[in-house]
């Protein structure tokens, strides 16, 4: 892209000799395409150094990943990557919390284009799933702009991959790594089959053809809609031991490959730049949890969890850039990242509602496929002063889980482990999501000269979204169908799954296939966003710049819980149709030299997600906690006001301090419902929630006062980032949504459920973020420190308390090596996470004292690269 200096900066580089090629200045950018005039200039006046800083050259408040960045932390994923800017935590090693808030209020685009999740549960993308090698820098905006979509929050996080590169390049990268928890200590797996390893599942795993023509036929499966010899035979064609049959195993260390390779082609008069990524990554983990609940002060559950998951990550990314003339460039970007989870897990505890037991075994396995696929067609083009910018993009996310298994045994006086046949004591499930969207977007700005020193950016564009979502699940359970005991003698209950349910057990008179699937367990979404924005970006008076402007969206919003054997929903549909105006405005003073003073305020929303608004139940895999929608949420309405104090010392040096306070209406929150013996997770509208705190970060680089022998000309650096949220729920009289007589409309007092004074779920008082290390001409290596204090993550009714979560310190160490090998150059990369040894806790806080609702050790990963440069 071509590199535009505004006429005063441009007078002043002339006259002092320097900055002939700087990069664009902080306020706007002006095509003047010739040399400046030539007329005598009395007077020159500097204010502030030219000091080149992507978060100094912008109107908002940001915070910027750079590529260099990217390089020193040496982080895999883009989700460990952005944790090291200010105000960004991490939840469940995925998803990035802006400011504290939930993933429903950060949003994040890939080159200006949303992604649909594949997670049933998020609105998100899982950000653990994109490599880091794709990114060419991220910016992560915390105040709002009306060139960004109304859903905003804490803030938006903006990806940009990796561009026409400079010339051509190769590299392969090769490693390997132990967690200390995990890795050659014996863990759970099934047997599966031989091709797991790749994350394809196989044929294996198929729905079997009598099943799915048993579903065709739109009848729930039962003894009632086929005969006795029809469930037989389904029932038997189900795959048992491959899939069932739980085994312990050594697991494996981590392994990561990666080829990455670009080129720039001149064809005629024509430039092509080429880049690819491929990439593959396999780690197997063990979770060693304590699983409880409370109720009432007393303990109702209380197992020890040990969860085994290999994770098989697959990512392929290409960009293609054509650039037609120096003002001209067209780039098509593809991205496939597909994540499998092989998953065994086996539970021993207590259970209070299971009565005449001492204690449960259950056992379950599960195989979770998850597929993102992007393709987006873009276009830059300059017409002197006129920048035209275009997008179009097809995104799918898929998420595919055949075949999740459990079987649950007694443990009783008499035998060490038996199945008593209690209700749904075993289950099968089959359940598929995906997502389809499409969003288009034109956007141009034109940049006109107020005078020789000052200029303004006028800005309009147009954009269009769309999202199909389409979820099925289907549910079946072995079921006794006689009274006698001596048809299913105890010799047959105490046998491991594959031989409890197998083709001479499963008949008429023993254990019959029944289908358990509920009226509202498939849903299907669909939202479609048409908005338009103007804004404009001037500098009013000398050293004063006004960014300010409005944008429209128009939405509709569906969701609608179905079934396919013609039962009519419990759960009346959902259609939200809303149109909001949504202003903004920031004002920037550069008032003194190298230091600024924004003010910003805007007024944006939030709408509830599919997964909330749908009354389809819903097992977390991670956690197995039920959750089911609320068809009856409304869209969150956010105000919001910033200041940022910002003092630039240098190149990657500066001080800043802000300060935020956020209005929200109808905030959404997930809370704890008691049902039947059992918790569930549902979501209502709080009636009103303000969020405020402060932001300081503090990034310097210098040189030690003495020398270190083994360090050739180091240069260190120091930054440190600590954001300090305070927030709170209110509303006594307020009428919301009874979430426990759901899916019926009943209106109750916000004072029945105790919200007024609670503090925001999901939000941390205390994130910090910093980093200390040095650089030298061959060698690099950075110390990296993360805090994330107490957060409630469910908030608990009536007599359920809250479910928190202590992220904890998390400290690594990385460190590069560039080496030489027989004249070739290669990189050496180690790393060493989770030093302190910090674990996942995850507990409730009663009269019964601390219980921990899922904790477990995450041990230390230490981990080893060496890529080789071409």
């Amino acid at each position: 892209m071509k590199s535009f200096v505004s006429r005063s900066r441009l007078k002043i580089a002339l006259l002092l000799g320097a900055l002939v090629s700087a990069p664009a200045p902080s306020w706007g950018q002006a095509n003047t395409g010739a040399s400046p005039p030539a007329d005598p200039v009395d007077e020159i006046v500097v204010v502030g150094k030219n000091i080149p800083n992507a978060q100094r050259n912008t109107s908002e408040v940001v915070s910027v990943l750079t590529p260099e960045d990217l390089s020193r932390t040496g982080d895999d994923t883009v989700a460990a990557a952005l944790i090291r800017l200010s105000g960004l935590s991490l939840v469940s090693g995925k998803f990035v919390y802006v400011r504290g808030l939930g993933d429903r209020y950060s949003s994040a685009l890939l080159n200006g284009s949303p992604l649909p999740s594949p997670e049933p549960l998020r609105r998100q993308v899982p950000l653990d799933l994109f490599p880091s090698s794709i990114l060419g820098g991220a910016t992560v905006q915390k105040t709002y702009s009306p060139n960004y979509p109304g859903e905003f929050g804490g803030g938006v996080i903006d990806l940009r991959t990796v561009d026409t590169p400079d010339a051509g390049f190769l590299t392969a990268k090769l490693g390997s790594g132990f967690n200390t928890a995990s890795t050659s200590r014996n863990g759970f797996t099934y047997r599966g089959t031989r091709s797991d390893w790749t994350g394809l599942g196989g044929q294996l795993r198929d729905t079997p053809s009598l099943l799915q023509s048993a579903i065709d036929q739109g009848k729930l499966i039962n003894s009632v809609n086929f005969t006795p010899a029809e469930v037989e035979a389904i029932g038997e064609s189900l795959v048992n031991s491959p899939l069932t049959v739980i085994q312990r195993e050594l697991q494996d260390p981590d392994l990561k490959g990666e080829i990455t390779a670009g080129e720039t082609l001149e064809l005629g008069d024509f430039e092509l730049g080429l880049v690819g990524v491929v990439g593959y990554d396999s780690q197997q983990r063990t979770e060693d949890a304590v699983r409880q609940s409370v109720n009432a002060g007393l303990v109702e559950d209380d197992f020890r969890s040990i969860t085994t998951n290999w994770d098989i990550v697959f990512n392929a990314f290409a960009s293609a850039g054509l650039r037609l003339s120096e003002d001209h460039l067209v780039k098509l970007t593809g991205l496939l990242v597909r994540s499998t989870q092989k998953k065994a897990r086996m539970s021993d505890g207590v259970d209070a509602n299971a009565a005449g037991t001492i204690g449960i075994h259950e056992e379950a396995t599960a195989w979770y496929e998850r597929q993102l696929a992007s393709f987006q067609l873009s276009g830059d083009h300059f017409f002197g002063p006129l920048n035209v910018r275009w997008r179009a993009a097809a995104a799918e996310s898929r998420r595919d889980a055949p075949y999740e298994r459990a079987v649950a045994y007694d443990k009783t006086p008499n035998f060490p482990l038996i199945y008593s046949g209690r209700t749904l004591g075993n289950r099968t499930r089959f359940s598929y999501l995906n997502d389809q969207m499409f969003s288009a977007g034109l956007d141009a700005d034109y940049t006109l000269a107020l005078s020789d020193f000052r200029d303004a950016v006028f800005s309009a564009g147009i954009v269009y979204a769309k999202t199909d979502r389409d979820y099925a699940q289907r549910s079946f359970s072995f079921v006794e169908t006689t009274t006698d005991p001596g048809l299913i003698p105890n010799s047959v209950r105490v046998n491991r799954p594959d031989f409890l349910f197998q083709p001479d057990t499963i008949r008429p008179d023993g254990f019959q296939l029944q289908e358990f699937t509920g009226r509202d367990d498939s849903y299907d979404g669909f939202l479609e966003n048409k908005a338009a924005y103007v804004a404009v970006d001037a500098e009013i008076i000398p050293r004063v710049h006004i960014a300010a402007g409005a944008r429209y969206e128009d939405a509709d919003e569906e969701v609608r819980t179905q079934n396919s054997f013609g039962l009519a929903p419990f759960a009346a549909p959902v259609n939200i149709e809303n149109d909001y105006f949504l202003p903004a405005a920031t004002a920037t003073w550069n008032f003194a030299e190298d230091m600024l003073l924004r003010a910003g305020y805007s007024r944006t929303i939030a709408r509830p997600q599919f997964r909330e608004l749908a009354f389809t139940p819903y097992i977390d895999p991670e956690t197995d906690r039920i959750y089911q929608g609320n068809p009856f949420l409304t869209d969150s309405r956010f105000a919001n006001y910033d200041a940022r104090y910002e003092y630039y010392l240098g190149r990657n040096r500066f001080v800043t301090l802000a300060g935020f306070y956020k209005k929200i209406s109808d905030p959404i929150e997930e809370v704890i419902l008691a049902t039947q013996g059992s918790t569930v997770t549902r979501f209502i509208n709080a009636p009103q929630a303000k969020l405020y705190g402060g932001e300081f970060e503090y990034r310097t680089r210098f040189e030690m006062p003495f020398a270190v022998p083994v360090l050739e000309n180091p240069q260190w650096l120091f930054a440190i980032s600590y954001t300090l949220t305070f927030s709170e729920v209110s509303g006594t009289d307020e009428l919301i949504v009874d979430p426990s007589q759901l899916p019926t409309r009943v209106l109750a007092p916000a004072s029945v459920f105790a919200l007024d004074g609670t503090t925001l779920q999901g939000t941390p008082k205390h994130i910090v973020n910093s980093q200390f290390g040095w650089e030298a001409e061959r060698s690099q290596t950075t110390l990296l420190l993360g805090w994330v204090s107490e957060r409630i993550t469910r908030r608990g009714l009536g007599a359920l308390p809250s479910t928190r979560e202590t992220p904890g310190v998390q400290l690594d160490v990385v460190h590069k090596q560039d080496i030489e090998i027989h004249g070739q150059k290669f990189v050496l990369g180690l790393s060493a996470r989770n030093l302190l040894g910090a674990d996942h806790e995850e507990f409730q806080l009663s009269t019964a004292g601390r219980t921990e609702a899922n904790s477990y050790a995450r041990g230390r990963t230490v981990s080893a690269s060496l890529t080789a440069e071409f």
